[in-house]
């Protein structure tokens, strides 16, 4: 093992330095930075990144399985936080026109200019967040999480099937 790989590996012995728990406190400090900088809209991240795929396929009359699946969040989270968006007035539910039992969503005009709105706020707090890596680094950074998520199991399911 060369002497990069032997620091490594003492580094990793600390728990606070594992790269689990490393990516895990990335996660929780970038939720919390999103969260506040969409405080302005009332929506949560969740709220947000199901509004933002709703948005991204509205012309496929998508249906809540669809974006839970899309998304790779619970099915019975998604329905609960599109209920909640759906009593802000932010999207509709109705039967979808090609299977009864699903449920086609639909962004209303409010939810349309509250996610454009929602979505400007978090590119800035993204940049925020992340610019500080540079173009070069966030690049290569991006290309990282890829090659992680390119496992088996790590990418959601209708993700995985569009690919």
């Amino acid at each position: 093992m060369d002497k990069a790989g032997r620091i490594l590996e003492a580094a990793e012995q600390l728990p606070t330095r594992s790269f689990g728990y490393r990516i895990a406190m990335l996660k929780h400090a970038w939720t919390r930075r999103l969260e506040a900088a969409l405080a302005p809209t009332g929506l949560t991240h969740t709220q947000f990144v199901l509004l933002r795929a709703l948005e991204h396929c509205m012309a496929d009359q998508p249906s809540q399985t669809k974006l839970a699946d899309l998304l790779g969040i619970d099915r019975m989270t998604a329905s609960k936080v599109l209920r909640t968006l759906e009593r802000k007035g932010l999207l509709t539910r109705a039967p979808h026109p090609d299977d009864p039992r699903a449920n086609h969503v639909a962004m209303t005009e409010t939810g349309l200019v509250v996610v454009r709105q929602a979505t400007a706020l978090a590119l800035t707090e993204q940049e925020r967040f992340f610019g500080r890596l540079g173009a070069e680094r966030k690049a290569a950074f991006s290309q990282m999480l890829d090659d992680l998520l390119d496992q088996p199991g790590c990418r959601a399911r209708a993700a995985a099937e569009d690919a």
